[in-house]
């Protein structure tokens, strides 16, 4: 009596129905991570940030005022490391209320997105509303 054995693999119907399912399932994911990658991108801006402050102090000390600079070679000029900058291009200006604003405009990843860091009295935050969630800004 010989027994045999019932050798039955996968079938490609049941493969497809594998990979299907974790296509769905990578897709579902992407969206929802998706989101993390901008709020990743935008801690660059908060990292920034407080070196330009830091920078803009330094200067009122010594000149009784703020700078303004329009880009990078500016705030390199003033002492502001932008090494690793990667997602948003960088610019200081004095403002009417006797200290200064910081604004970084995104770069391709975000065409027209922005933060706007008014450093006056209470410090106010403000963005695009879409580049930028009001739950990203520091309080």
């Amino acid at each position: 009596m010989t027994f045999v054995r019932n050798r039955r693999g996968v079938t490609l119907v049941e493969l497809l129905l594998v990979v299907n399912i974790v296509a769905i399932l990578v897709g579902v994911g992407s969206v929802f991570l998706s989101e993390y990658g901008d709020e990743a991108k935008c801690t660059e801006a908060f990292s920034v940030f407080p070196e330009i402050i830091r920078s803009q102090t330094f200067y009122e000390l010594k000149h009784n005022g703020y700078y303004a600079a329009l880009d990078h070679d500016e705030l390199r000029a003033r002492g502001v490391d932008l090494r690793d900058v990667q997602y948003f291009n960088y610019s200081t200006f004095p403002n009417a209320f006797s200290s200064f604003s910081i604004r970084a405009d995104a770069t391709g990843w975000a065409p027209g997105g922005w933060i706007l860091f008014d450093m006056k009295g209470d410090p106010v935050w403000s963005c695009d509303g879409v580049l930028v969630k009001n739950e990203w800004l520091p309080q």
